[in-house]
């Protein structure tokens, strides 16, 4: 089978043609201009660590070469890209940065497997190709949770390394919760309330969600500096990935009313929690302290903020009244907005009048009104329904990580798959895009947030690249069991779905089950 049926995700056209293959020549070299070379390089160091090759980059082609090149390419859009693979060379054009970035995933993928390791002996050959592509959806992201448990700067560019050969290109951080607060917001020199904003930091930074059955119990602490912050993100535009921020309001604070006395009516700090429960926190409507503290956290973040979202929750505000809850959120959007962001909020946000531009993301609940800001007011949305997105439910009752509150599980990789992001009356133009989110309250490590991901985010890769006219799900299924191969050179731990043929086996953070005494932890309890 030649590796043009093992493309993850399936791109719009796809065309064998006539004639030999490309074999890549260890004198081959890699052609760019200066607008691609940086993506030229980052071909090339693929190519060299699983070669040898030594593929200097070079301004002009010769037959053998890979050439790379910045022209108006077919109408599909910024990220599009155009291929094509003959015996006398490969090339690779499109009109931005981001759309070479996309043909490189797939040319990495045309490659045998074996690309994937270090040094490795071969014959490097790919088929004679033609392939046009362009993605269904703008926004194709994940969701990480740092707040109920830390990632570090270095451990959230590993998973923008392995989401982006999928074509993911969105990352959004959930950066505070009742637990914990992960971003450090300066003092500013006009603060009339005195609220001590170094306080989310050195007490926030400190939480982290304990679950007894997570091993280890307590999540892991910490927190971002801005520096940090703006590291993730020049790192991530590296590789076409964009960074949302959240901070989750008017529920979810608890570490911000633990943090700073002045968010709360009796001026009484509240106590931290570790606690996994949700929707037990607010802010207060008639305190002058909480605009002023959403308008300098805001403003800061936004201030820091590369691209053009910032992400301001409002889900689950279970203990705010419905006209607390409007009268603050409508302020936040306001707020929000005049940073000069697009705000984008969970779905129980669109109860409020939004600014022109906002996002919807909608998880859970009633989608009619969603639907009627998108048609009115259009608010574009970003598709994350719990059921086919949401990356931390079990895939069975015995799974070591991951939580069982969605209706319709286990879910393994095909509820991911079986959708359609157009639904409920939406239309693609309303739709931005989708996002899988990955909550950490029974996560410990990268390895065991690979284990939850993996392969389901790759499922989510295809419904937001691929148009359905080119998904099938037996295909997708044969597909996944190639993947393994490829995940198995790279490291990437990823769930053996049994009832995929896999072409290589994953390593375990932990048993496959609980009770099994092999996990690196120890005997994870029931």
């Amino acid at each position: 089978m030649n590796t043009t049926d093992n493309l993850i995700p399936r791109p719009s056209h796809v065309a064998l043609v006539d004639g030999p293959a490309f074999t890549l020549a260890p004198d081959a070299r890699i052609a760019a201009g200066d607008a691609a070379a940086p993506v030229a390089e980052q071909l090339a160091a693929l190519l060299r660590r699983g070669t040898g090759f030594d593929l200097p980059i070079v301004e002009d082609a010769r037959p053998g070469d890979i050439s790379l090149a910045l022209v108006d390419t077919f109408d599909g859009g910024p990220e599009a890209y155009a291929l094509g693979v003959t015996e006398d060379g490969v090339g690779l054009t499109a009109s931005t940065g981001a759309g070479l970035f996309n043909g490189v995933q797939t040319l990495r993928q045309l490659f045998p497997a074996a690309i994937e390791g270090t040094g490795t002996p071969g014959t490097w050959v790919i088929p004679a190709v033609d392939i046009a592509d362009a993605p269904r959806f703008a926004y194709r992201g994940l969701m990480l949770d740092v707040a109920r448990n830390f990632f570090t700067v270095e451990e959230v560019k590993e998973q923008i390394d392995v989401m982006t050969q999928f074509k993911l290109n969105a990352l959004h951080l959930h950066l505070t919760d009742d637990q914990s607060w992960r971003i450090e917001i300066h003092q500013p020199e006009d603060n009339p309330s005195g609220l001590a904003y170094g306080k989310l930091t050195e007490i926030g930074g400190e939480g982290a969600v304990e679950v007894p059955t997570a091993v280890p119990a307590r999540g892991r602490h910490g927190f971002y500096t801005q520096q940090d912050f703006l590291d993730i993100q020049a790192y991530a535009a590296t590789k076409n990935v964009l960074v949302i921020p959240e901070i989750d309001l008017p529920g979810h604070v608890n570490a911000a009313l633990a943090a700073i006395p002045q968010l709360n009516p009796d001026g009484q700090a509240k106590p931290m929690s570790t606690t996994s429960e949700v929707g037990w926190s607010t802010l207060t409507a008639d305190l002058p302290a909480t605009y002023e503290f959403v308008r300098e956290v805001l403003g800061q973040l936004a201030a820091i903020t590369v691209g053009p979202y910032l992400h301001i929750g409002g889900d689950e505000a279970h203990v705010t009244g419905h006209d607390d809850y409007v009268t603050m959120v409508q302020q936040f959007v306001r707020i929000g907005a005049e940073t000069g962001k697009a705000v984008v909020g969970w779905n129980e946000f669109a109860a409020v009048e939004l600014p022109e531009g906002a996002v919807i993301q909608y998880w859970h609940g009633d989608f009619a009104p969603v639907v009627k800001q998108a048609e009115q007011a259009g608010s574009q949305v970003i598709m994350s329904p719990a059921a086919n997105t949401y990356l931390d439910q079990k895939y069975a009752s015995d799974s070591p990580v991951g939580l069982e509150w969605v209706e319709g599980g286990p879910f393994t990789w095909s509820e991911y798959y079986n959708w359609d992001p157009a639904q409920g009356g939406l239309e693609d133009h309303q739709i931005l895009g989708i996002e899988g989110a990955l909550w950490s309250e029974t996560i410990r490590d990268n390895h065991q947030a690979q284990w939850l991901l993996y392969p389901r985010a790759v499922s989510l890769a295809e419904v937001a690249w691929s148009g359905p006219e080119v998904r099938n799900t037996g295909d997708f299924r044969r597909r996944l069991g190639a993947l393994g191969e490829r995940l198995a050179k790279q490291g990437v731990v990823f769930q053996e779905a049994p009832d995929v043929e896999w072409s290589a086996k994953p390593e375990y953070p932990f048993a496959g089950a609980i009770g099994a005494p092999d996990s690196k932890y120890g005997t994870i309890e029931a």
